[in-house]
Formats: structure tokens, sequence, C-alpha cells
């Protein structure tokens, strides 16, 4: 029985790759991307349907307006343990002043009260419900505190609150997660702390750069912040330019990557930054990762051209991978040698349901099939070389040897497959990588091991959901 299925599924599957290996011959009009070093090899397609047969036929099923699980505000309130953590970090000994925007529910300012016990604190929060920024407990005789309810974001925000531009000792501060609505004054607020050249549209300037530019503007040269980031300002490419110009202008001393879930209620990627304004440029950045126990991982010290590509300690942890291959393994390579195209689907997933086609989606990975299994796209999903040939005019396929992975999702680490088939449609939310003959079985299984799974899961980036960049692709090595 094995060895009959064995039979049916060479002489299925040769003629498909003659086909197409036809058509690119003949320079076919299809319009599929498809160039004649990136046919799909005979050999390592029919070895692997007759190896692996079971597998075929196995079907396997900017922010305008605060998180639904944040507050009003957007708010995540801070934990005691990180409000500690981010102190901590902050090497100054006598503050004469501290000050804290959008102070919340106080777990920062009361961290910072219990160390600088003889310093002014100063905090502000729009909200007048919020609970008291201060806990009773860590208001002692010395503590000379004042709190005032006002816009953290207006201008003018020194002049309401009685300090002077450029005096505060350390600020702190944990941003809320939205994008308010775009006020002039921000253009002044970035300007004056040197980050409006930065963006590519000033319109990408949420909450957390606002109060970032906001806290620089206070601090005096010297002066220490400390801050809660979201992911994107961290690592997604969009913000290289603002970590760019941090780096230049200040002395970022450290990053430390959060475990997720540690604010209640999201499972956002969060990090603690500290930074020394106008204290030097930074040539070396301290990356640490804290784990779920708070304990802090040992560090690791990138240089500035690393750091504004990303300040994320999982990201840069992954990168040495040659350390850990063994002698016997081929030289490393970047995905930019190895993959001749990145192929992103064009089916978003609300249009999946009414689309005349089966669209591979998320949910149809095949299950995992084992150290050397090789999960395929399901035979469904398998168009007809006419339907193909209409349906490539207004869609983007993926054909046979192109592997498949998860654009986007909490576990986009752990989804691949081949296709061998036939093309089929793919949504939005698939990247079909498209390589040579030499490098598609050496790809596919880096994939599908422990290093590539790491690999994937460092390189993608994301407050909430994850998503992996074509550059983030491309700078991983294999």
């Amino acid at each position: 029985m094995g060895e009959r299925r064995h039979v049916i599924a060479e002489a299925e599957i040769r003629p498909k790759i003659r086909y197409f290996n036809g058509l690119l011959a003949h320079g076919t009009p299809l319009n599929l991307r498809l160039t004649p070093s990136t046919a799909p090899s005979v050999h390592f397609l029919s070895r692997t349907v007759l190896k692996e047969g079971v597998a075929m036929t196995g079907s396997i099923s900017g922010l305008s307006r605060p998180s639904q699980t944040s507050d009003p505000r957007g708010r995540y309130y801070t934990s005691p343990l990180v409000s500690q953590s981010l102190i901590e970090r902050i090497d100054v000994s006598q503050p004469k002043l501290v000050l804290e925007l959008g102070s919340g529910a106080g777990s920062l300012c009361s961290a910072a009260a219990k160390r600088w016990q003889d310093a002014k604190l100063v905090t502000v929060d729009v909200d007048c419900d919020a609970p008291r920024p201060m806990h009773a407990s860590h208001a002692t005789p010395r503590l000379k505190h004042a709190h005032f309810v006002h816009d953290v974001l207006d201008e003018a925000l020194s002049d309401r609150i009685g300090l002077k531009l450029g005096t505060v000792d350390v600020a702190v501060c944990n941003p809320p997660y939205i994008r308010p609505k775009w006020r002039s004054e921000f253009g002044k607020i970035l300007e004056d702390a040197g980050l409006s050249g930065a963006l590519t549209s000033l319109f990408d300037a949420g909450a957390d750069l606002l109060f970032l530019a906001q806290n620089l503007r206070l601090l005096r040269n010297n002066g220490k912040l400390g801050l809660i980031l979201p992911d994107g300002l961290v690592t997604a490419e969009r913000f290289s330019r603002v970590r760019q110009t941090l780096l230049r202008q200040h002395f970022v001393q450290q990053v430390v990557q959060l475990p997720r879930g540690v604010f209640k209620g999201t499972e956002a990627q969060t990090y603690l930054a500290v930074l020394t304004k106008r204290g030097g440029e930074t040539g070396e950045v301290s990356l640490k990762q804290m784990g779920a126990d708070g304990r802090l991982s040992a560090t690791i010290q990138v240089g500035q051209d690393a750091a504004v590509k990303r300040l994320d300690f999982a990201f840069h942890a992954s990168r040495p991978v040659s350390s850990l291959r063994s002698c016997d393994s081929p030289a490393p390579m970047s995905f930019r040698q190895a993959v001749t195209d990145v192929v992103r689907g064009s089916i978003c997933s609300s249009a999946i349901p009414s689309f005349p086609m089966p669209v591979f989606h998320l949910g149809d990975f095949p299950k995992p099939m084992g150290e050397r299994g090789v999960r395929i796209v399901p035979k469904r999903f398998t168009l007809g070389a006419r339907t193909a040939q209409r349906m490539a005019h207004d869609v983007r396929l993926a054909i046979p040897g192109d592997i498949l992975i998860a654009r986007v999702g909490r576990s986009l680490a752990n989804q691949v497959a081949l296709v061998v088939h036939g093309p089929c449609v793919i949504s939005d939310c698939i990247f079909a990588l498209r390589t040579t003959d030499n490098y598609r079985e050496r790809l596919y299984r880096f994939l599908e091991s422990d290093m590539g799974r790491l690999a994937l899961g460092s390189a993608a980036h994301g407050v909430a959901a994850r998503f992996i960049s074509k550059s983030n692709l491309f700078d991983i090595h294999f």
C-alpha cells in the first residue's frame, strides 16, 4: 500500500513540475513572478512527496483610540516590580527635582519617593479622577510632593506647573498606549526635543514619543530619563531615525526587555529604557531581558549602528548563530543571499469567505511533522493551470517550490509549509519565500529547527500582535 502511494505521488507531481518549468522555458506571460533560477527542484519536491505522503492529504486547519483592555485613556498601570526595577536602573544618588508625567495610579512616583526621600517630587496627570499619585506609606516628612491635574502634552506645561524648561534632575514615565488627535503644538514639542526631523511624518508621533519629547524639554542637561516604552519605538523600522537621533544626541545607557504579560490586561511587548540627556553620543547600549520571575539576564553590548536597527535583547541575543554550529555545518548565509523573492499575499482576511477560490491563511498551516517531516500545503488549495493563468493577473500566487511562512501572529515562528502540488492563492498574512534549488531544502530545514524558530521569533516585533517585515527576514542568517 505504501509503495503504491509513493508511485502515485511521484507520477502525480512530476508532470506538474515539468509543466511549470516548461512555462518558464517558453516565457509564457503568466505573471507568476518566476525566473528560471527559482524553478522548483524536481528532486527535493518529489522526494518530499514520496517521504511525506501523509502530510499532503492532512487538512489542518497607529492608534486613534486606546486599546480595549486599557483604561479609557489608554493606560496600563505599572506594577510595583516594574516600577522598582526602572527606578533601580537610574544611576542618581540625590536628585533635587523628580518629575513624573502621566502619573496614573502612582506606582512609579511611589517607588521614586521611596528611594529619593529628600527630593521634590512633581506629578502631572490629565485625569482628575485618577487614583492618588502617591501612596501614603511613602509620604515622609522630608518629601515635598506637588501634584497637578493638567494636560501633559500642553506646550506651555512648564508654565502651568511652575517649572522652567531644562531644570528637572530625574524624570520617570509610563506613557499611555494611544495616538492623540494631532495638535499643532505637538510639532513644537518634538522640535524643542530635537525629534521633529526624525519622523517621516509628524503624524507618526504617538503618545509614547510625545511624552518622551516633553520629558526631554523639561530635563536639564545630564539629567536622567527612565521610561517604559512599547515595542514600536524600540524595534519598528519607521522609528529607526528616532533611535538614531536619540543615540547621537543623548547617552542611552540601557534597555531592558520586559516579559509579555507584565502589564495586566495586555500581552504587549514593553521595555525599560534609561538615558542621560546630552550625556554624550552613545557608543554602545547595554541590553538585558527580564524573566517572568523578575530576574535579569546577562548584559549584551551592542554598538550604535546595531542599536539604530533595533534595541531589543531577544533580537541581538539570537544574532551570533555561527557560534552554535558544528564544524561540519555550511558557512552561515543571510536570507538576502538565499531568497530571490518574498511574495506577500494580496487577499485580506475579511475577503477570504467571499473569494471564489480557496485562500491559504494562517489557520491552514499543517501541524509539525517531526524532525525530518515536511509540512506541505494541502492539495485543496491547488489551482489548475488555466485558473492559475487567470488568477495571476489579479492576485499574488505562491508556486511549487515556495516556502510559506506567517507574516503576522503570536505563533508566526512556528508556521511553515512547502508548496508542492501547484499554484495557490495566499492571504496578505502570508509570505512566500522564493529560493533557488541549491538552498530550498537547507532553508526549509532551518525554518523547522529550534534555531530557525528562535530567529523568526526574535526578528518579529509588534506591541501586541507580532509581525515580521521583508527587511527583518533578510537580516536573518542560517
